[in-house]
């Protein structure tokens, strides 16, 4: 293989799968590991969610004939993070290693992950954007959302890695236990509040090719997509790197931007429009999906209720048409500026470079849209703007300190720092 390990490395691994309705895979999971790992001593936990078609049976069986096959059948606590906590605190191993039981993590890359570790790294993750690494046969709206996911990790997390959102990771087992008590486990990428909340020196990123799926379905889905939106606001706040309002106006425009794209998508595909029209009316049916979460969420403690609905709505059309004119004026500029270049004369309504465009305008209106719908919009005295670092929220599941009522957040008298 090529990897140079001290003999006392080779008989410390537990790699943990997380296992839902994935029987047709785990015999496949077990030979491939068992083929990654000839000259070492291992374990391979299956930690599975009671599953429907019975894997944790399938297992079971597998366990029965390999001893070095263990399986936590999971009857409740269900959720993917919950089961590499209870998978990492259950290991026999001084070295854990997460990957999917679907084989989409290539198995083979494991030695070169534990030589890292051996070698000084806090914690190895198995990237996809590193250089050599790939994201496979994907289709370009999954790129396009995987990158969106990942932009949105490192910016509000402050994380500099290629590919925070890998759930193909290795780590020592002590250093999960040291933050085990304050792990929430909610999110489907567990990885994320592992780094927040344990702060490792070193990290290393080993490249990998996502690989296809072998057999059965994916678990990506629109709840999956909220939790991760949720997980990532309640680590930003840990971070305390941004305020918690400007969080969930980011968020919710996030969420703005897969609407816009999609309603756009479908505009251009089902009508003959040119693409600064599909951009203006795409971005009309972001506008009202923002207006609601941004009620709802980010300004909860102004919403506007009854009949204030309607004005509180023409309110924000009015603000943010600032937003939108910058919206589609860049997006105009961005399509004659690319389609000077030699390369660039194609059709502006083709999907592809459409959304390229549509997307760097989305960008470009965002900040002001924040400005003017906090300050009209959602008015409100100088105070109720105002975070104190002190008081966000520790994510500790055993030990949650109260967050301080939206809009009284901080009495600028305390002499707490305030964030924003």
């Amino acid at each position: 293989m090529g990897i140079s390990l001290p003999a006392e490395w080779r008989m410390k691994l537990s790699v943990i799968a997380p296992t839902f309705n994935e029987r047709e895979n785990i015999r496949a999971l077990v030979e491939q590991v068992q083929d990654a790992l000839p000259d070492m001593l291992y374990e391979i936990i299956i930690a599975d969610d009671d599953s429907p078609d019975l894997t944790w049976q399938m297992a079971q069986e597998i366990s029965a004939r390999d001893p070095k096959v263990r399986v936590l059948r999971r009857t409740r606590n269900h959720g993917l993070g919950r089961a590499v906590m209870e998978g990492f605190t259950a290991a026999a191993g001084d070295i854990v290693a997460c990957m999917d039981a679907d084989l989409q993590h290539d198995p083979s890359v494991l030695p070169k992950m534990l030589e890292k570790l051996a070698r000084g790294a806090d914690v190895v993750i198995g990237s996809r954007y590193a250089t050599g690494g790939s994201t496979g046969d994907w289709n370009w709206f999954r790129r396009l959302g995987s990158r969106l996911a990942t932009m949105m990790a490192r910016i509000l997390l402050g994380v500099k890695l290629t590919d925070p959102m890998s759930g193909y990771f290795m780590m020592r087992r002590n250093d999960f236990l040291r933050v085990h008590p304050s792990l929430k486990g909610e999110g489907f990428k567990i990885l994320l509040e592992v780094l927040v909340k344990l702060r490792p020196g070193a990290i290393e990123e080993v490249p990998y090719r996502f690989r296809r799926r072998l057999n059965g379905a994916s678990k990506l889905s629109s709840k999956v997509v909220f939790q991760y939106v949720r997980q990532l606001w309640e680590l930003a706040q840990l971070r305390q790197l941004l305020p918690a309002r400007f969080i969930r106006f980011v968020l919710v425009g996030c969420t703005g931007i897969v609407v816009n794209l999609a309603a756009m998508a479908l505009l251009l595909k089902l009508t003959d429009w040119r693409g600064w029209v599909a951009s203006v009316v795409a971005s009309l049916i972001a506008n009202l999906n923002n207006y609601g979460l941004n009620n709802v969420w980010t300004f909860s403690d102004r919403a506007h209720r009854g009949f204030g609905l309607i004005k509180g709505y023409v309110s924000y059309l009015l603000m943010s048409t600032v937003g939108l004119g910058i919206t589609t004026a860049s997006y105009i500029g961005l399509a004659w500026t690319v389609a000077q270049f030699p390369l660039g004369k194609v059709d502006w309504n083709r999907l592809g470079i459409a959304l390229f465009c549509q997307f760097l305008a989305i960008a470009l209106g965002t900040f002001s849209n924040y400005i003017l719908n906090k300050g009209v919009t959602w008015p409100g005295p100088a105070r109720n703007d105002v975070h104190c670092a002190e008081n966000l929220p520790f994510l500790n599941s055993g030990n949650t300190q109260t967050v301080a009522k939206a809009g009284f957040d901080c009495d600028p008298s305390s002499g707490q720092r305030p964030l924003l």
